[in-house]
């Protein structure tokens, strides 16, 4: 199977840098999926006209999407070792057809923001247009982690929304940043920085970045199943921070059932982590539980609650083939995108994992439910919940 899962490109464009013509895949699964959006291009514009992508080196797209920045970068300078890198496993896939259908080079893998192993010496560019969702405690953290992580003569050009401007001016000055230029537009400000001629900073010692999962970590909450108890950590940029949605409260009865005590169980996205905690503790004993999905940010953060859950990153269920081994059941946390065809690679994907008798529960919007159960070829229908738009569905495999 390809490790590019075509099905999710819903356009295809053309974008122009440095005279050169470029083709992009793009994906409503992914940002900006109608055209390049306007950041990326104001970056591009600056970085040409500063001349600033270095003709040799490494530079690193941290956040890269479908990898406009990483591409143009790589076609710009054919001897730049280029790396790519994005939280969500669908990007990465991204920008890797990308960087194929331009006949560029450009090295690429999941991960969170600058968590990319940094080469000798350091990054000599690094570029990213940094998502304001991604919280203010996150991006200070990409801003001081940045100047750490360049080579002594390197260069940082990040784009963001304008509303953030003058806090992001206040953050670089708080790091030592020497920004070296600046470009506005009604919509995005772009920066290019460097380190200060005294290094490290006073301000932010060399050895001072903060590894995940600190600067995600937004607080504990707890909550109770039946007579169980549990105290769950939660992470900026994932919902379910502090209170449980309709999809949990959907879900929790179905959850509830001593159906779960099983020697292997699988959870898809597992969000802050929740069902997974409560799968864990359902685990028999010795049991293993498997995590997988798209967003590196969720399973990072499960992970850290349930350190001995066993991660596998990848862009799709269809995926999964040869990854786990048979898993004795699963929970499928259904997050569809318009346009984005998902109900033929899951249900092919999860009865090719699931011995019979085992439980899958699938939970998402009630529409999203209703066109799985057009199609679910394999899988026996036990018990159906329905809250507020939002649907749980527990099959068994036949």
């Amino acid at each position: 199977m390809s490790a590019f899962p075509e099905r999710a490109v819903t356009r295809t464009v053309n974008m122009k840098f440095s005279g050169t013509e470029m083709r992009f895949h793009l994906s409503h699964a992914l940002f900006s999926s109608n055209r390049i959006d306007d950041g990326t291009m104001l970056l591009l514009k600056t970085l040409a006209q500063q001349e600033a992508i270095p003709v040799q080196g490494n530079a690193l797209d941290a956040g890269c999407g479908v990898g406009p920045l990483a591409v143009a970068m790589a076609h710009h300078r054919p001897g730049l070792a280029v790396t790519a890198t994005d939280r969500l496993v669908l990007a990465v896939a991204f920008t890797a057809e990308n960087a194929r259908l331009n006949n560029v080079a450009v090295a690429v893998m999941p991960g969170l923001l600058l968590e990319t192993p940094v080469p000798g010496g350091g990054w000599d560019l690094i570029v990213s247009n940094l998502p304001a969702k991604a919280g203010e405690r996150v991006l200070r953290d990409f801003f001081c982690r940045s100047l750490q992580q360049i080579s002594p003569g390197g260069l940082v050009a990040i784009v963001l929304v304008s509303t953030l401007a003058a806090w992001a001016v206040e953050v670089l000055g708080d790091c030592g940043a020497q920004v070296v230029y600046v470009e506005e537009s009604p919509a995005y400000r772009v920066f290019h920085y460097r380190r200060p001629a005294v290094w490290p900073s006073k301000k932010v010692p060399q050895g001072a970045a903060t590894p995940f999962p600190a600067a995600y970590l937004r607080g504990t909450m707890t909550f109770a199943v039946g007579t169980k108890t549990f105290s769950q950590n939660t992470y900026f940029g994932l919902p379910n921070f502090d209170a449980l949605d309709y999809r949990w409260k959907v879900s929790e009865a179905l959850l509830a059932l001593p159906i779960w005590k099983r020697a292997s169980l699988l959870v898809w996205e597992p969000v802050q982590g929740h069902v997974a905690t409560l799968l864990a503790s359902a685990l028999a004993p010795g049991g293993t539980l498997h995590l997988a999905g798209n967003d590196v940010l969720a399973l990072r953060a499960t992970a850290c609650q349930l350190p001995e859950a066993v991660t596998h990153p990848v862009a799709g269920p269809q995926f999964l083939a040869g990854r786990l081994g048979e898993v004795q059941g699963a929970v499928f946390q259904v997050h569809s995108e318009p346009e984005v065809p998902w109900v033929d690679e899951a249900r092919t994907a999860l009865v090719d994992l699931l011995p019979a008798g085992a439980p899958l529960l699938i939970n998402g919007t009630s529409t999203d439910l209703a066109r799985f159960l057009e199609a679910h070829k394999g899988l026996r229908k036990q018990r159906d919940e329905k809250y507020r738009g939002w649907r749980a569905v527990l099959f068994q495999r036949t």
